[in-house]
């Protein structure tokens, strides 16, 4: 599948230039929403590292299905806005190989979380009760004023 050049510009854009991410998720006719500090991949995988016991995470347990808003709250009304909106799963990160990939870029997005990790498998530490979780997104909705014109949006679908 060939996506439109300005489209991967403007994913590629919003995600380097903000860190944090709105993610909501589901239980019970219950919707539950957080921030998260993100790193992402090629593939546009999101990586967030969270505290086991939290409510997303007992959410994520049940309810795999995530939403995700990513932009900056700096923006002001009435100028060319930027964001996106997502969909996917989101599953504990898992085996080594993938637990380095995603350390990996953890730690070169954030390097002061070297502070609490000595190397990418210390995400998964039992002593800070924290884990790796991956974001596999199916849909990316771009709303890119400064590429697409005022109030206009793309999608596309991954697979």
């Amino acid at each position: 599948m060939k996506i439109d050049k300005n489209i991967l510009k403007s994913i590629k854009n919003i995600l380097n230039k903000n860190k944090l991410l709105t993610l909501s998720t589901f239980y019970k006719n219950q919707p539950y929403s957080n921030t998260a500090y993100y790193t992402f991949d090629r593939k546009f995988n999101l990586y967030i590292w969270s505290e086991t016991k939290t409510t997303h995470e007992k959410n994520i347990l049940r309810n795999n299905n995530v939403s995700v808003n990513i932009f900056d709250s700096r923006q002001k009304w009435g100028s060319l806005l930027q964001g996106l909106q997502a969909t996917g799963t989101i599953t504990l990160v898992g085996n080594n190989k993938e637990l380095i990939k995603a350390g990996i870029l953890y730690i070169k997005r954030f390097p002061k979380s070297l502070r609490f990790v000595k190397n990418p498998k210390g995400f998964h530490n039992k002593i800070f009760e924290s884990r790796l979780y991956k974001i596999k997104l199916n849909k990316i909705k771009t709303f890119d004023e400064k590429i697409f014109g005022k109030g206009e949006f793309r999608e596309i679908f991954l697979t």
